[in-house]
């Protein structure tokens, strides 16, 4: 089943992770770190980006409005949607939304919500232009820039 959903042109715009919580990824109150869950947005993020722009380099720029609503727990299933909003000439906003479900329950809860900017770059990390070609559509919503 591909969770990957594709834009009319037939590219990328949105990204899907699913992943268990484990003890690893536990705090000291027995939920999910904050930090964990971070590192997990700023990958999907990077995802939907690079599947957008084969080839390209991406790096994280900002996150922004990272907003925290819900525990996950050992056990409970986090699934990450990560969205191509708007589409700059050197940068890409992704906004990224986790669900929880909880073992032995179908119901999932909005665990959290952000926007990820990503910013293009060459080689030696410098800004680099995205190509108008790779799906700078205005459908994505216009300049991230």
């Amino acid at each position: 089943m591909d969770n990957n959903a594709a834009n009319a042109g037939g590219q990328y715009r949105v990204f899907q992770d699913v992943r268990v919580v484990m003890p690893q990824h536990l705090n000291q109150y027995g939920s999910l770190f904050g930090g964990y869950l971070l590192g997990v947005i700023d990958e999907v993020a990077f995802i939907a980006c690079i599947r957008r722009f084969p080839g390209r380099n991406f790096v994280t720029r900002a996150m922004d409005r990272v907003e925290f609503h819900a525990p996950a727990h050992l056990g409970d299933v986090v699934e990450t949607r990560a969205e191509i909003t708007r589409i700059g000439r050197t940068s890409i906003r992704v906004s990224v939304q986790a669900c929880v479900e909880a073992t032995g329950c179908e119901e999932k809860r909005l665990m959290f919500d952000g926007e990820v900017t990503m910013v293009c770059v060459d080689s030696l990390g410098n800004s680099s232009v995205l190509p108008s070609d790779g799906g700078g559509d205005s459908s994505a919503g216009g300049p991230a820039e």
